[in-house]
């Protein structure tokens, strides 16, 4: 069973719907199997952010994936006073990843420049055969140039995943009323979709990790990074 201390039972609710995947147009599944009998319980901790604080910690991942530019980027070894910011997603998704993508981009401005260079925004794609770097770049690009790309859709993403408490990403029919999408030619961007998790983790100095599960502000994202990248 899942162990939630210091939240009210709300927010044990939404703790716990953040673990089902986010449908982007198609149905969602069913949870990931957090159960005791897997070893894996959770509790919280409430510390006057806007997401759910883990306890204990869950450290960044142990994930090497190619940035846009081909970099090897190494999740696990990041600076002591960076706040890193992670999102699985794709960029066919028709709601959840874009809105999410602009909210942190307003989020980072409201930030204090001094500030701005200590925050490290992830966008993880689960959907390499049509997310190449070059798309992904553009897409990002309109939201923050600084946002990092990178290629995910792998053995290496689905071990981070579970790291993380979330659900594999799974490949499903693309909703009927799928809005087209600009890389895509005639009825390309129906073929499929992808039900991938709807968190955002943000890990920051002191070993502090947290979730968010939905309906967060630019306004309160900013205000966590703020404490965060503070504190670096």
């Amino acid at each position: 069973m899942r162990v939630v201390r210091g939240r009210t039972a709300a927010s044990a609710a939404v703790l716990l719907g953040s673990l089902m995947l986010a449908g982007c147009g198609a149905d969602a599944t069913d949870p990931v199997d957090a159960s005791a009998e897997n070893g894996i319980t959770i509790t919280t901790e409430d510390d006057g952010f806007h997401g759910t604080v883990m306890d204990p910690p869950r450290p960044r991942p142990n994930l090497e994936l190619l940035t846009t530019s081909g970099e090897v980027f190494d999740l696990s070894e990041r600076p002591d006073d960076e706040v890193t910011v992670l999102f699985f997603g794709y960029t066919h998704c028709p709601d959840l990843c874009p809105t999410t993508m602009a909210d942190l981009s307003l989020a980072r401005e409201m930030l204090e420049p001094e500030l701005q260079d200590h925050v490290q925004v992830l966008f993880v794609t689960e959907d390499p055969a049509r997310d190449t770097p070059a798309a992904l770049r553009e897409w990002l690009d309109r939201f923050d140039p600084e946002f990092t790309g990178l290629i995910g859709g792998s053995e290496a993403t689905a071990a981070a995943l579970t790291e993380l408490y979330l659900p594999e990403t799974a490949q499903v029919p693309a909703a009927s009323d799928a809005p087209a999408h600009p890389h895509d030619g005639d009825d390309a961007h129906q073929e499929y979709g992808i039900d991938h998790a709807g968190a955002v983790y943000i890990w920051g100095p002191g070993d502090r990790s947290i979730v968010y599960t939905g309906g967060t502000t630019p306004e309160q994202y900013a205000e966590d990074l703020t404490e965060l990248a503070a504190a670096g």
